[in-house]
């Protein structure tokens, strides 16, 4: 993958220019080297002092213009876990640094000092050691039991919050094999499946009658993706299927169980 995005850039000889480093308020720091010919548009970017998984990798990235005749704007995008994934944002003179696990952007801006520091050359190197040591290939190949693990992990968070709502031990699944692995590189497969639970925690909230009746009526949830919504009630486990369009959800999944329950 890194080498279809450096192209003829991958070998030891490849010649890199004089870069730049954007620095934030905290020590944070993104060197960004551009990779000749200037017209391929491909660039190496190193971050640093973000705390991040990011941190001291030198992954290969694209610059995608966005600009207009009102506008300039620009991103740097990389592959990080199957994903195209934008690292560093600019809009008219304004850079944001992007990194996982920080919701909210750093903002940068130029740092002539750490600019001067600067080797591209050593840069390119430690992009080499990691390329050819397997760190890059492992940032950048789709996870699937990775993104399976942690939407399990965000699904079981909300089913604690509706069993103690609810005074209930329901049991919760996601049907893994009803979800491609585009559906995880593009959507959020636990708040699709969220719904429904979230539908009845507010229930139990609201009404000691639904409370009841969820306590009798609801032993197990199971979510799986669908051509379309079409949530069921069998016995006493509730089959929700949802779709890659599917919206407002939970209103959706509150009149379904108010009409089934």
């Amino acid at each position: 993958m890194t080498t279809l995005l450096l192209g003829a850039t991958s070998s030891l000889a490849a010649p890199v220019e004089d870069g730049k480093v954007f620095s934030g308020r905290e020590g944070e720091e993104v060197a960004v080297i551009p990779l000749t010919p200037r017209s391929s548009k491909k660039f190496l970017l190193r971050v640093k002092g973000t705390g991040s998984e990011l941190d001291g990798k030198v992954l290969p990235y694209v610059l995608k213009d966005w600009s207009s005749s009102s506008s300039e704007q620009h991103n740097y995008t990389t592959q990080w876990h199957g994903r195209d994934y934008t690292v560093l944002y600019m809009r008219n003179s304004h850079y944001e640094l992007y990194v996982p696990g920080r919701s909210k952007e750093i903002d940068v801006s130029f740092d002539e000092k750490r600019t001067q520091a600067l080797k591209s050359e050593e840069v390119y190197k430690q992009h080499q050691k990691q390329q050819e040591d397997g760190t890059l290939a492992k940032l950048m190949a789709f996870d699937r039991k990775g993104e399976m693990a942690r939407h399990d992990k965000d699904y079981a968070a909300t089913l604690v919050e509706l069993n103690n709502a609810c005074g209930t031990a329901v049991a919760a699944t996601i049907d893994w094999a009803s979800i491609t692995d585009d559906h995880l590189k593009e959507l959020s497969i636990s708040s699709y499946c969220e719904a429904p639970l979230n539908s009845l925690k507010e229930l139990c909230k609201v009404s000691n009658v639904a409370k009841q009746t969820i306590q009798t009526r609801v032993k197990q949830v199971s979510c799986r993706f669908g051509d379309s919504p079409a949530p069921k009630l069998d016995a006493e486990r509730v089959i929700w299927t949802t779709s890659r369009d599917a919206s407002n959800q939970q209103d959706f999944a509150t009149k379904f169980f108010k009409t089934n329950l």
